[in-house]
């Protein structure tokens, strides 16, 4: 794994640019503020759009074979399918779902809990939250493409961090 610091946001750009177009190697990027270009697309608003369907259909589905199936009852003349009264237990292992989705996506995609990872050992990881910004490669294939990159672009520091 190779760390490299850089002074500016656009330094550090450029370099991953370059790694991602030229190297075969896994890029991360920390930096304390985020990308000023952004635009980048997250699938946690489509899983918790899939856990809210999944809560909602399931809620509505199990009432549904409560009521007709396993345990039909005949109330003052009531339906046995009375969907309207399915609604509100439906809506809210609708929000269940979604929410719980949401969570366990959130955590699947930045990869939580992660409780020790090698990177924090490196120094350069110190000034990340006081404006840095670093650039981690692994699983690369040539380290000394992946240095003329970082050299190339005017990292600060390169360090060397085993796994």
């Amino acid at each position: 794994m190779i760390v490299a610091a850089f002074a500016t946001e656009r330094a550090l750009h450029d370099a991953v640019a370059d790694l991602r177009r030229d190297v075969t190697c896994r890029v991360e990027t920390y930096g304390a503020s985020p990308p000023e270009e952004g635009g980048s697309f997250s699938i946690v608003p489509l899983l918790m759009l899939g856990g809210g369907m999944v809560g909602a259909v399931g809620g509505f589905g199990m009432q549904v074979y409560a009521t007709t199936l396993a345990y039909p009852q005949d109330i003052g003349g009531r339906p046995d399918l009375s969907w309207p009264s399915y609604i509100p237990a439906s809506f809210e292992l609708a929000v269940m779902g979604a929410i719980l989705a949401g969570m366990i996506g959130y955590f699947a995609t930045v990869r939580l809990p992660r409780l020790h990872d090698p990177v924090d050992e490196a120094g350069a990881m110190q000034g990340v939250m006081t404006g840095g910004h670093v650039a981690v490669v692994r699983g690369f294939d040539d380290s000394d493409a992946v240095r003329a990159v970082f050299v190339r672009h005017g990292a600060l520091t390169i360090e060397d961090i085993a796994p």
